[in-house]
């Protein structure tokens, strides 16, 4: 014990950035641990959007959503989830998958979801950067942004008559 002592006065900075580094990982956990939304990896995300058709939210700038978004995707800049979007509040009892390009916003928007009565509210784990890393498909087709009240309304039949759908990869 007197060497755990000695080295903590012989080292004040290092044992305060401890300190720091202990108290904000601690934070961060008690924070997952009350949040009411959960995150998901690409395959849980993939599982979601195959066998539960939920409203899947674009939370990125209008460039990056051009650039590419998850198919069916609807674009909803955080400016209209902090207003409470008419169009979005209809789905409040669908699930949701929201994301954005790095995972830096859509945490933030689905608390607010949250907040606006929303109870199924999931984020895609390392944004849509992960989901393109994990070799599932995007499109930049300008009128994938309009899910519809019913179920199954969202993907695109392709030519053979078959249901588009995201690929379960491991």
């Amino acid at each position: 014990m007197e060497q755990v002592l000695e080295f903590i006065g012989n080292h004040p900075l290092l044992t305060g950035a401890l300190g720091v580094a202990i108290a904000v990982l601690i934070g961060y956990e008690v924070s997952r641990l009350f949040r009411q939304w959960k995150e998901l990896g690409t395959l849980e995300a993939v599982q979601l959007l195959n066998r539960e058709d939920p409203v899947v939210l674009d939370v990125s700038n209008s460039t990056d959503y051009a650039k590419g978004h998850i198919q069916g995707a609807m674009h909803m800049p955080p400016s209209r989830i902090e207003a409470g979007n008419q169009q979005l509040l209809k789905f409040k009892d669908r699930p949701v998958l929201v994301y954005c390009r790095n995972n830096q916003v859509a945490p933030q928007m689905a608390g607010r979801l949250v907040k606006l009565g929303f109870t199924n509210v999931n984020v895609l784990g390392g944004g849509l950067t992960q989901w393109i890393s994990d070799h599932q498909p995007v499109t930049r087709h300008k009128g994938a942004g309009k899910p519809e009240e019913g179920k199954g309304k969202r993907r695109k039949k392709s030519k053979d008559g078959k249901k588009s759908e995201a690929k379960e990869t491991e």
